[in-house]
C-alpha cells in the first residue's frame, strides 16, 4: 500500500466517516423483476402477536415517525451528497422503494400490542454462504427499521458486497471490514440515499464496541447522512468507537464473513478497493419473535 493511499485511507474513513469512492466496472445486474421484488418483498415476520400501525400506543423513542427519524430532501446534508440515482443497479425502481420504506415504516413494531419486546434477526443469503445478523432496535432504533424497511421492499436483493477494505492509518491502526447497500453498487463518496438521510444514533463506546462481525451504518463527514449502505467489520477496530451507528452483529456465518474478506480486490482509479469477483446478495430475509420465546434473539 503506496503512503498516498494511506493518506487517502486516512482523511475518508477518520475524518469524514466509512465512505468510499471508486468506479465500478463490468457491474453485473440482476434480472429481477421490480415490481415483483417490491410487492413480494423478503420479509417473514414470526410474530406470536400481530401488531397494527397503532400497536403499542403514543410514540416513544423505539417507534418514531419517518419524518421524525430522517432528514428529507428538502434537507440534504452539504458536500458530497449525491443526488439519489432514478433507478438501482438492479433496476429497481427508487421512487418506488422510497415510497415502501416511508409506507412499511410504522408496521414495523419492537413490540407486539401487549408490550412485548420482539427480537429481530436478519439472514443475508449470499454467493458465498448465508450471514445471519442479530438486529439492536433498542441500540438504534431508526437505523434497524429502516434496515427492516428496505429488505421488506427487497431492496438489497441482488446487490453486491461494493467494498473490502484492508487498510493501515498513519497511526498504525488497521482497519478491515466489508462494505455493502450503494443502490448502484460503487460505493463512492456521497452514494446511498434514495431520498432521505438518517439521523445519527451513534453507539457509546462504553455501551458497545467494534468488534469482529459488528454491523454498522456508513456515513459521510456529516454525522446524519446514513441512508442504505451498512458495514461488517472483520476485526476489531476500537478508533471507530463511539463514531458510528451499530445496528447489528453477525452470530452464525463467521466463516462466510470471513471467506468475503479474504476475496482478492481490485483498486480502482480513486483508490477504493472492490472485490475482484462479484459477491453476491442474493436475498436479505427478517424474523421476529418474541423476547420469551426460545426461538428469541438476544444479545
Amino acid at each position: 500500500m503506496t503512503n498516498q493511499y494511506i493518506r487517502i485511507f486516512v482523511f475518508a474513513l477518520l475524518a469524514v466517516g466509512l465512505v468510499s469512492c471508486g468506479k465500478k466496472e463490468n457491474q453485473v445486474v440482476a434480472t429481477e423483476e421490480p415490481e415483483k421484488t417490491l410487492t413480494s418483498g423478503s420479509t417473514k415476520t414470526v410474530s406470536a402477536t400481530p401488531v397494527s400501525r397503532n400497536a403499542g400506543g403514543t410514540r416513544d423513542r423505539l417507534h418514531q415517525s419517518f419524518t421524525e427519524a430522517v432528514r428529507g430532501a428538502d434537507d440534504p446534508p452539504p458536500g458530497d451528497a449525491v443526488r439519489p440515482p432514478d433507478e438501482t443497479i438492479t433496476k429497481k425502481p427508487v421512487h418506488r422503494i422510497l415510497d415502501a420504506v416511508r409506507n412499511n415504516w410504522d408496521e414495523i413494531r419492537f413490540t407486539t400490542a401487549e408490550g412485548k419486546k420482539l427480537n429481530y434477526r436478519a439472514m443475508l443469503d449470499t454467493s458465498e454462504g448465508p450471514i445471519e445478523i442479530v438486529l439492536f432496535p433498542e441500540q438504534a432504533p431508526n437505523h434497524v427499521r429502516n434496515f427492516i424497511a428496505l429488505a421488506k421492499t427487497g431492496y438489497y436483493d441482488g446487490l453486491f458486497f461494493d467494498r473490502i477494505r484492508h487498510d493501515r492509518n498513519e497511526r498504525n491502526q488497521e482497519l478491515h471490514l466489508i462494505e455493502a447497500g450503494c443502490p448502484l453498487g460503487t460505493g463512492a463518496i456521497g452514494t446511498g440515499s434514495i431520498g432521505y438521510w438518517l439521523k445519527e444514533e451513534f453507539t457509546p463506546a462504553d455501551k458497545m464496541g467494534h468488534e469482529e462481525g459488528i454491523v454498522g451504518a456508513c456515513r459521510g463527514e456529516e454525522a446524519d447522512t446514513a441512508a442504505t449502505r451498512f458495514y461488517i467489520t472483520l476485526t476489531k477496530a476500537p478508533f471507530l468507537d463511539g463514531n458510528y451507528t451499530i445496528f447489528g452483529k453477525v452470530v452464525t456465518g463467521l466463516d462466510v464473513l470471513r471467506k468475503i474478506g479474504n476475496t482478492p480486490v481490485i483498486i480502482d482509479d480513486e483508490g477504493g478497493s472492490r472485490p475482484a469477483k462479484p459477491i453476491l446478495i442474493r436475498q436479505v430475509t427478517i424474523t421476529s419473535t418474541e423476547a420469551n420465546s426460545n426461538n428469541g434473539a438476544s444479545r
